[in-house]
């Protein structure tokens, strides 16, 4: 899987970057772009520059005038005598004092003359003119005026060509990562969408239904159209509830319903495992069975995803330690740390309890935490034929 997701985007990349360069040679066959095009990088650079040397000016200032007055309060410091000294000051004519005033007086001046000059604060009032204030200032705002120039004669140049100076960057899918999968050392919410991506192929579900694919007046039951606009709210929101289970008849609008979630949470970027209760069980087994380090990855992605969608439980055979078991230890584990999990099922609550045990039925029945849903209408599938 990890090299799966390294190879989609090193794609993506190299795509973007390859379509920005091409486009580029383009327009410097143009008559006039390419010297302007390097008239802009070197505006760029020199204002760059002069920005960090006034950012450095000012910075020296501060710390200088940041030093005396330090200075100015450890002095005084000094000079406040203790309730002790003042009282023998006061025996003592205030000789004492007048003795420290002086000595203090004199490091002050000592002080001041080898620190580096600053700059006396001054209010808009005492100098209006920006420049007088800001030397650099005019410098940047002359160079910013002559980049828009730059710039409006590059577009006017590559207007010929039908192209943007949009073109001439590398547009990639996800500017947040510039395709590279890391954002600040850590994985970009991207390679949950191509992680979630993934797992959809793999059941041949390249294309989810949407919301927007659906017709609700197929349905007779009125109460499903109301329960699949709640669900879209709820996929968009805070949610209280973090599980769902939907039961009911074969054909009824189950698995088109977790479609259209699951397609709304890969859109959000979240890290979605869609997979049959079949397949699920399957992953159990071999868990269960291999004895490597390698066994880890077939338990954790329903540990870890953020959003996990079993489609028709009790569908799977039932595995003696296997199915039982490791279903309640992922419910389990999913809910106490707050990970949505939505199911479906042809199973009525009855059958759930008999099949899996009162452990993980109290949890698929937990009315604080789950929302519980049946669908009874007439088999669509039938109904199209």
């Amino acid at each position: 899987m990890k090299n799966k997701i390294k190879e989609i985007l090193s794609n993506r990349k190299m795509t973007a970057d390859l379509i920005a360069k091409d486009n580029l040679k383009k327009a410097f066959l143009l008559h006039g772009f390419k010297k302007l095009y390097v008239r802009e990088k070197e505006i760029i650079i020199q204002r760059a520059r002069i920005e960090v040397e006034e950012m450095s000016v000012l910075a020296i200032k501060t710390e200088s005038q940041d030093g005396i007055d330090k200075k100015f309060a450890e002095l005084g410091e000094k000079s406040e005598p203790t309730k002790s000294k003042a009282n023998e000051s006061k025996r003592n004519d205030g000789k004492n004092t007048k003795k420290n005033i002086e000595k203090n007086f004199a490091d002050l001046i000592s002080y001041s003359k080898s620190a580096p000059i600053s700059t006396p604060k001054s209010s808009p009032k005492d100098s209006p003119d920006l420049s007088l204030r800001n030397p650099y200032e005019n410098e940047i705002k002359k160079l910013t005026i002559e980049l828009q120039e730059v710039y409006k004669k590059q577009d006017e140049i590559l207007k010929t060509a039908n192209l943007t100076r949009k073109d001439l960057i590398p547009q990639y899918t996800c500017p947040i990562c510039e395709d590279t999968g890391f954002k600040n050392g850590i994985d970009c919410d991207c390679v949950n969408k191509i992680i979630s991506e993934l797992n959809l192929e793999r059941l041949n579900l390249k294309r989810l239904k949407t919301f927007k694919d659906c017709d609700y007046s197929i349905f007779k039951n009125v109460l499903i159209p109301k329960f699949y606009k709640k669900m879209q709210i709820w996929t968009n929101s805070q949610r209280k509830k973090t599980s769902v289970v939907l039961q009911g008849d074969v054909g009824t609008g189950k698995t088109f319903l977790l479609e259209c979630i699951a397609n709304e949470f890969i859109k959000q970027n979240k890290y979605v495992i869609f997979a049959t209760a079949f397949e699920m069980n399957n992953d159990f087994l071999k868990y269960h069975t291999i004895f490597s380090e390698a066994k880890m990855a077939y338990l954790n992605k329903y540990h870890e995803c953020e959003i996990l969608i079993i489609d028709d439980l009790g569908s799977e055979p039932i595995l003696r330690n296997v199915t039982k078991e490791y279903l309640y230890l992922i419910i389990n584990q999913r809910m106490i740390e707050n990970k949505t999990t939505l199911i479906s099922t042809n199973l009525g609550l009855v059958d759930i309890r008999d099949r899996y045990g009162e452990r993980t039925f109290s949890r698929l029945v937990n009315k604080q935490q789950n929302i519980l849903f049946k669908f009874e209408n007439e088999d669509l599938r039938k109904r199209r034929l």
